[in-house]
This record gives structure tokens, C-alpha cells and sequence, in this order.
């Protein structure tokens, strides 16, 4: 408004308003807020507060919700650093600064909900894009809290996508889940839909019985391309029975009523839900998985070697071959997403192992830990720097289009060399790594709440 003495007019206020406007009709767009310095930067203030409060209140909620029965926590993710918008910059920092914060009085790392920023050229790769800033932030984040890990939106798993439409980018979900194309008809759509039902094959129980079989009919006569036939036979066999397994199950699911999820489905958690058609509309949008457990141990168990060297090497490629053919034969002809899955397997692999033990024994270089390693991984006891691990890996990665990951061990933290941290994720980026992650000591005293890395005390 403008001030009035005795009838003439001796000021005009720039941070006040006419008594003609509303302070609704200023748009950000027309920039007319910048006539109000003032009264925009105390908005701006107390806007980033409530964010960033909003912000702490998910992440206190999300870490102590108590849901499941006993079971562990809700798993949650959230996928951003995208949006250049103000408002949705705002949002982005809030989620990084509270992750670096940490939760309670000891600010301790948060477990949920699983932070996964969208890397995309010119948008946050370089200096000069305009999240950039962003990116460096969760750089930082990593560093200490080994949160957020990192999603190639530019991957060739995800060719097609639009530019113009965020819910085609590339995300994935917590530990590696991702969806693919779509075949009835989201195309790249992400939104509303999910990973149904996965089936995992052992390929180390496999590797034996192919052993086996041949030892018995050829009287032990036999050498490394027939073992290899022998096992690609089984494992072509094992792969149809898991389609089977995951059509029952789907169909299964599809019985349920549309009340068991009402929520999902009228709200368009679960996307194309049709009354008529039931929920299999919106089901028939997800992705039926075929997994694979412990590459490495089953060519030690074939060859006695690793898998991403000589023999190894080449079975791996004719596994990773085998899948995507049959996953994309299966999804023409029978019109659902089937994909190809490198299982997490968190549980599996201690109790696949037990299992194989149990039935042959411990075996040098198979089953002589308590664990099999993660589907195409590098073992973690194989020594080589994390440039290494990525080339090696990059070569099956972006096979798996209904979920994949790369992880890399650091030995020490890398809150002191952030030049270093990024490096390595654009490094992973550039070689059409979908999913990157990096796992790191973050040590906490329990006493105190001292954080940072802790030798013997």
C-alpha cells in the first residue's frame, strides 16, 4: 500500500503491497515478486523451514514405523534430483541435508527410507547444470552416510524415455528393483507399477548336477564344452519351469478382490486399475522376474575359475544370453513384463548355501563361505580397485531389466574427497551402470554419538 499525510503522497513502500493486489495474484513466472524483496525472502524462509521439517518428520516416521508384525521396517525409497524446478530444488536439498543431519540426538544414520538420486546429463553431471550444486550435496551425503546411491536416467535399459515426462526416467526401488518396458501399454512409465513376483534360480545347485550327469553318462569321459552343454540344458529347463511358477502366481494374485488393496487401486498406487476387468488391469502393468544367485560360485564349481575370466567368462555371457532371450520371448507371447532379475538375495544366499551343503558338501571356491555371492557381482574377496569392479560388471549390468545394482567397497570414507566420490559414481555412469552404489565404515560410538571412522577404540 502506499503511505497518505494530510492528503499527499510523501513514500512509497517496495516491500508492501496496493491496496488493489493480492499477494496471490503475483505469479513466480511474471518474476513481479521481486518487488517485494523482502516479503518474498521471509516466504522463501519460512517455506525451506516447513520443508525441511516435513522432510525430518517422514524420515522420523519412515525409521520407526511399526507395521509388519515383527518384521523389519517398511522398505522405502524415494528417487530424485531432477527437478530444476524452485519448489522441487527445495524439496531435493531438504532430503539431502536431513539424510547428512542424521536422526535422534546422536544424529545417527537414517535406515529408511533408501535416498537414490537420478543422475542425468544436463541436468546434474557437470559444473554449469543447474542441479549440479545438488549432485555435490549428495556427494556429501554418500560420504557419510553412505545414502544416496545413484541411478543412470541416460542407460541404454532405459532407451526411449521422455525428457519432458519424469515419470519415464530412469528409478528404481530400495535395493535394485526396476521396471522396464511395458507391453500393455505404459511404455516407460514408472509410476504405478512394480515388481509382482520374482523366481530365483541357484545356479551353483545347477552347476553340480551337471557335474553329475555327466559323470554318470559319460562315464567321467568328458570335458569343458560338454559340462557346459550339459548345464546349459538344465538351466534352460529350470528357466521355463520358473515362468511357470510365476504365471501361477500371478494368476493366483489376480484372484484376490479389489478390497484386499482398495487404497492401491483406487488411488492409482497400482496404475490402470479397471473395475470391469478386475485388478489384473492394474497388475498386468508390473513385472514377473527371473532371478539368478551365485554366478561365480557355479563356475568355480564347472571350471575352477572365476566368472569374468577364460571359461567363466564365457558361460557367463551364455547365462546372461539365455536369460534375456527367454525373458523376452516369454513377454511377446504371453504379453506380461517378464524380465530379467539380479536377485538381492539378502536371505537366499545363507540359506541357498545351507541347502547345497547340506546335499554336497563344502566345496573350495563354491561353498566354502556362508554366503553365495550376488548373482553377477565380483566376489568381495577378489581383490581389484573399484574401476575394475565396474568395467567387469558393466558387461552384464544393464541386462538386468527387472533389477541390477553395482556396488563398490571403499576401504575408508571419502567425506575428505568428494572429488574422488565423484569420480568413481560418473565413472559408473559413463559405463552404462543403471544402478550404482557405494558401500563405506561409517562408525558410531554408542556411548556418545562420535561419528567417524573407529580403529580399535
Amino acid at each position: 500500500y502506499k503511505h497518505f499525510c494530510d492528503g499527499m503522497q510523501y513514500v512509497e513502500k517496495k516491500d508492501v503491497f496496493t491496496p488493489t493486489e493480492n499477494i496471490r495474484d503475483v505469479s513466480i513466472e511474471d518474476k513481479r515478486y521481486k518487488e517485494y524483496p523482502k516479503a518474498y525472502q521471509y516466504a522463501i524462509e519460512m517455506t525451506t523451514k516447513e520443508t525441511y521439517q516435513a522432510v525430518e518428520g517422514m524420515y522420523h516416521n519412515l525409521n520407526t514405523l511399526q507395521s509388519r508384525s515383527g518384521g523389519q521396517l517398511p522398505f522405502s525409497s524415494i528417487n530424485y534430483g531432477t527437478c530444476t524446478l524452485d519448489e522441487g530444488r527445495m524439496v531435493i536439498d531438504a532430503l539431502l541435508e536431513v539424510s547428512i543431519e542424521g536422526l535422534g540426538q546422536f544424529g545417527r544414520t537414517s535406515i529408511f527410507p533408501c535416498g537414490i538420486f537420478q543422475c542425468m546429463k544436463g541436468v546434474n553431471r557437470a559444473e554449469g547444470d543447474p542441479n549440479y550444486d545438488l549432485f555435490k550435496l549428495a556427494l556429501k551425503s554418500t560420504s557419510q552416510r553412505i545414502y544416496p546411491n545413484y541411478c543412470n536416467c541416460d542407460t541404454t535399459m532405459n532407451e526411449g524415455y521422455d525428457r519432458n515426462d519424469p515419470r519415464t526416467y530412469y528409478a528404481t526401488m530400495g535395493c535394485r528393483t526396476v521396471n522396464g518396458f511395458d507391453i500393455n501399454g505404459l511404455g516407460q512409465q514408472k509410476d504405478g507399477r512394480g515388481n509382482i513376483a520374482p523366481v530365483t534360480i541357484i545356479l551353483p545347485t545347477l552347476a553340480m548336477e551337471a557335474k553329475l550327469q555327466c559323470e554318470e553318462e559319460t562315464s567321467g569321459k568328458y570335458d569343458e564344452t560338454l559340462l557346459t552343454e550339459y548345464f546349459m540344458k538344465l538351466l534352460e529347463a529350470k528357466i521355463e519351469e520358473a515362468k511357470d511358477m510365476l504365471i501361477e502366481r500371478f494368476n493366483w494374485i489376480c484372484k484376490q478382490p479389489m478390497a484386499s488393496a482398495k487404497f492401491m487401486y483406487e488411488n492409482g498406487t497400482m496404475a490402470g486399475y479397471d473395475e470391469k476387468e478386475g485388478i489384473v488391469s492394474a497388475l498386468k502393468h508390473g513385472t514377473l522376474t527371473i532371478g539368478l544367485l551365485g554366478m561365480n560360485e557355479t563356475t568355480h564349481a564347472l571350471y575352477g575359475s572365476n566368472h569374468f575370466e577364460g571359461l567363466g567368462k564365457e558361460l557367463t555371457d551364455k547365462v546372461v544370453t539365455m536369460y534375456v532371450q527367454k525373458c523376452k520371448e516369454y513377454k511377446e507371447a504371453l504379453h506380461l513384463n517378464f524380465a530379467v532379475y539380479y536377485t538381492p538375495a539378502e536371505n537366499l544366499c545363507h540359506t541357498a548355501l545351507k541347502n547345497f551343503r547340506r546335499k554336497y558338501g563344502i566345496i573350495p571356491g563354491v561353498s566354502d563361505r556362508d554366503y553365495f555371492t550376488n548373482s553377477i557381482h565380483v566376489p568381495v574377496w577378489v581383490e581389484m580397485s573399484p574401476f575394475e569392479k565396474i568395467n567387469i560388471e558393466s558387461q552384464w549390468a544393464n541386462k538386468g531389466n527387472g533389477g541390477t545394482i553395482t556396488y563398490v567397497e571403499l576401504p575408508s570414507t571419502t567425506k575428505n574427497n568428494i572429488e574422488a566420490l565423484e569420480t568413481l559414481v560418473n565413472y559408473a555412469m559413463d559405463k552404462d551402470i543403471p544402478y550404482f552404489a557405494v558401500n563405506l565404515p561409517i562408525d558410531c560410538c554408542e556411548n556418545c554419538g562420535y561419528q567417524d571412522e573407529i580403529g580399535e577404540k
